[in-house]
């Protein structure tokens, strides 16, 4: 079925294959966890591009196979890196950015979709650029009357995933 005759054939094979692999992994990576040492995503990349890079040199160069082979595992591995550092690493890391910190919350103004108690908790919603978000809510100072759904408070405080507030009066 596969009849190899030369060195190119097998880099082209082996390219076909990297290719096929990496729609599969791109489909079904986010549900397989690679946690060793050898990260796939980065290893299929890697003998494609020593495959791409192998095919290239033993077709359009008069190199040997042998120099061929060194200079694509070179490139490659340069290759590999760079888009290991400079798309891949900020990718993961902007996943964790994308949501809204508890800190970057407190002062904001929020509206009571759960009436919130004298002595007990509510719920607010907060609406953010990216949505809202809804959180268990108690009073910061304890109040004299309870807070009624639609009405706006203020988050002074959050501990524990609750926010602590206080009504909001609008002073212009």
């Amino acid at each position: 079925m596969f009849g190899i005759q030369s060195i190119e054939q097998v880099y082209f094979y082996i390219l076909i294959f990297c290719t096929i692999l990496s729609v599969v992994l791109f489909l079904v990576g986010d549900i397989l966890q690679f946690d060793g040492p050898i990260d796939p995503v980065l290893i299929v990349p890697w003998i494609a591009f020593v495959s791409l890079f192998g095919y290239l040199g033993e077709t359009l160069s008069s190199l040997g196979s042998g120099w061929v082979l060194i200079i694509a595992i070179l490139l490659s591995s340069v290759i590999v890196f760079l888009l290991n550092f400079y798309i891949l690493i900020p990718l993961k890391n902007s996943e964790s950015t994308l949501s809204v910190s508890e800190k970057t919350l407190e002062g904001r103004v929020a509206t009571v979709i759960t009436p919130i108690p004298v002595k007990g908790m509510g719920e607010i919603t907060i609406s953010n650029v990216t949505g809202t978000m809804s959180r268990p809510a108690a009073f910061y100072k304890e109040q004299e009357t309870p807070i009624n759904k639609g009405e706006e408070v203020l988050i002074i405080e959050i501990r524990e995933r609750v926010c602590y507030v206080v009504p909001y009066v609008e002073n212009f």
